[in-house]
């Protein structure tokens, strides 16, 4: 009777051994086939941690918030880091907060996407000079390299081409919209000097500038109104769904 019972509790234990490994095995096979589990184990591989960054100026402080990437992509950590992003150094950011309050006061960032080639970030900066100003860079990064992801590596000509043709013209939409809310005089030609911006826009000045998102991507150009009037500006974020790319997107393409 034991060594009966001795068999069933080996025969058992082969058995759960068996499917472990069973199971094992298919996850693997998910993890290679679904872009969802690559997106997620990719995300928590790059980045490691937040950066908080205390800034102190008499009984004031503010707060520089930015990723730390794991050690096997250095040059990514480089790309994202306080000096690449905002131009300055951290110490400098620092220092110039510490004298004055003023400089750089803060930024946060937010990933928006990732894959296993490339990473998209938007980084919200607030500077403090003789007026405040709020800023919103967009990266879209290839992992490995460090090197700025363009749209031109993404879409063909022709794709090139649509969403120029098809940004230019929801901005140029959003101002005549604007222009019915403004009827005061000095409002003319601040409308002149954005139309005339938006209708010599080229490719270049968004091929740089926009984030994936899941499901779509995100185009701007920067404002040109100064402070004084940069209310009157426009929403220059205009969306893309990747439904309405995938026909433009080339053979290599990250997303």
């Amino acid at each position: 009777m034991k060594q009966k019972f001795n068999i069933l509790v080996l025969f058992a234990a082969i058995s759960l051994a068996g499917c472990l490994g069973g199971n094992k095995h298919s996850n693997n096979n998910v993890g290679a086939t679904s872009s969802n589990v690559v997106d997620s184990t990719v995300f928590q591989n790059i980045i490691i941690r937040d950066s908080v960054v205390v800034l102190k100026y008499k009984t004031q402080t503010d707060t520089i918030i930015f990723p730390i990437i794991n050690p096997q992509f250095p040059k990514l950590a480089k790309s994202v880091n306080p000096e690449a992003v905002l131009g300055q150094r951290l110490y400098q950011i620092k220092e110039n907060y510490k004298n004055c309050g003023c400089g750089y006061v803060s930024m946060i960032y937010k990933r928006s996407f990732s894959n296993s080639k490339i990473i998209s970030f938007s980084f919200n900066t607030v500077f403090i000079g003789p007026y405040p100003s709020e800023t919103t860079i967009y990266q879209t990064l290839t992992i490995n390299t460090g090197l700025i992801y363009k749209l031109t590596q993404q879409l063909d000509e022709a794709g090139q081409g649509y969403v120029l043709k098809k940004y230019k013209e929801t901005l140029l939409e959003r101002l005549d919209a604007d222009k019915t809310n403004h009827p005061e005089e000095k409002y003319n030609s601040a409308y002149n000097q954005i139309k005339e911006n938006i209708n010599q826009l080229t490719f270049e000045a968004i091929n740089e500038n926009y984030i994936v998102k899941d499901g779509s991507i995100t185009v701007k150009t920067e404002p040109i109104l100064p402070h004084v009037i940069l209310a009157w500006e426009i929403n220059r974020l205009v969306d893309f769904s990747w439904d309405d790319l995938k026909a433009f997107k080339k053979m290599d393409a990250n997303f």
